[in-house]
């Protein structure tokens, strides 16, 4: 048996093993175990059988009750409809296949192994990513609202993408091959004797916008914004629990607040809420935001734009949070306080760029106390000699050195010169090693 044959074998096997018999025996205790009928029991073992291989539990009797089965069937059922409904065959040949592509999910199984930013699988780290995740609804709920197409060669790994607008033009600069490299449609259709008006522009679905508003709430913000230019009721359930989307959404659409989104807006990841609760209350309230201020004031940094953009002056009950953050704690004596503060020095000299800052806008001088702390980082050490020592520091000079661009700058910057004893280690370093050598027609 050729190896073909033999897996071929085996999956058929496998599936023998692995499939529910509608026998008589099994029949009955689904009919038991369910509270279904005769026909419905049987129904329910062709639906398991079709999707057995995909489901987290294979055991047709392992469900708590027939919703929890009937579910787990549907899932699996509609992620498979994404993927194989989402993606139309408008054309097909022996060499080329041409694909109409409507779901997110139908780009990325048939957008494999390229770059395109509309095929980029979030889950699979393999992928090439343009650091904004898929992009696939972005431009579906873009104002121009461009369907895509795929060109497929079965001949060959080439791939192409074509955006087509609602207005029947192309997005020219979206023509592109499976290396996201600009190319023609002319190329694409003397290449494989394609006829343009295979491309036909399909309009966009509400249901199809919705889709995108499920799963990508920011775009859907953008698209009420720019294309509707006012609300979208039935999106907005969708926008609301996304706390980024939801702030921009009250700013920029409803242009006012919006209580229902509130609640999410707070109770988000801290990360996130602080800095979505802070701009509500900047950009939509402008004013302060009481109820938000204990999720606010968790984040030192957006804590710290709060009094400064909100407030406009102190706010006692986060300074135990913001002193505990170097660069929060220095940026708040500098714009609040505008003097020293005593209470979170202790927590600013942790950081070698806080102190840098804190000594040169706040103290305008030498800062005795921290000078331990900041020679350990090279490049605020260098930093420190020049705009607040004014001169070389030679205690610091071990650490400075011990950074090949650091020394670079300490030699242009204080020395003024030569710097020998650290010319080993810049020496070291190709873009150091370039500029210090520039800079002295070495």
């Amino acid at each position: 048996m050729n190896t073909d044959c033999k897996l071929i074998w085996e999956s058929y096997s496998y599936k023998l093993i692995t499939e529910v018999v509608a026998s008589k025996a099994n029949v009955q205790r689904l009919i038991t175990k369910y509270g279904i009928d005769d026909s419905g029991a049987r129904a329910l073992i062709d639906r398991f059988n079709e999707v057995e291989g995909a489901l987290a539990k294979k055991d047709i009797f392992a469900y708590g009750n027939i919703d929890e089965l009937d579910g787990a069937i549907g899932a699996v059922t509609t992620e498979r409809e994404k993927t194989t409904k989402g993606a139309i065959i408008v054309f097909e040949n022996n060499e080329v296949k041409v694909l109409l592509i409507r779901t997110k999910e139908a780009s990325i199984k048939n957008g494999r192994k390229t770059k395109w930013c509309i095929s980029y699988d979030d889950e699979d780290d393999g992928d090439v990513d343009d650091g904004e995740g898929n992009a696939f609804y972005r431009y579906l709920l873009s104002e121009d609202e461009p369907i895509i197409y795929f060109v497929i060669s079965k001949t060959n790994n080439e791939k192409f993408s074509i955006l087509k607008n609602k207005d029947g033009s192309y997005n020219y600069e979206e023509i592109r091959d499976k290396n996201n490299e600009e190319t023609t449609l002319e190329s694409i259709l003397s290449k494989y004797k394609l006829q343009e008006s295979i491309f036909k522009y399909v309009p966009v679905t509400n249901q199809e916008r919705l889709r995108g508003a499920v799963e990508e709430p920011y775009d859907a913000m953008v698209y009420a914004k720019n294309v509707i230019k006012g609300r979208w009721p039935e999106a907005e359930p969708y926008i609301m629990k996304n706390a980024s989307a939801a702030v921009a959404y009250a700013r920029y659409v409803i242009k006012g607040r919006w209580p229902e989104a509130e609640p999410y807006i707070m109770k988000n990841v801290v990360d996130v809420s602080a800095y979505a609760a802070y701009t509500y209350a900047k950009d939509v309230i402008k004013g302060r935001w009481p109820e938000a201020e204990p999720i606010i004031m968790k984040s030192p940094e957006d804590a710290l734009a709060y009094a400064k953009d909100v407030i406009k002056g102190r706010w006692p009950e986060a300074e135990p949070i913001i002193m505990k953050n170097p660069k929060a704690a220095s940026g708040y004596a500098r714009h609040i306080i505008k003097g020293r503060w005593p209470e979170a020095e202790p927590y600013i000299m942790k950081d070698p760029e806080a102190i840098y800052t804190y000594a040169i806008v706040i103290i305008k001088g030498r800062w005795p106390e921290a000078e331990p702390y900041i020679m350990k980082g090279p490049m605020d050490a260098s930093a420190y000699a020049k705009d607040i020592i004014k001169g070389r520091w030679r205690e610091a000079e071990p650490y400075i050195m011990k950074d090949a661009y650091a020394a670079y700058t300490y030699a242009r910057d204080v020395i003024k010169g030569r710097w020998p004893e650290a010319e080993r280690k810049i020496m070291k370093d190709p873009n150091a090693n370039y500029y210090y050598k520039n800079e002295f027609n070495l």
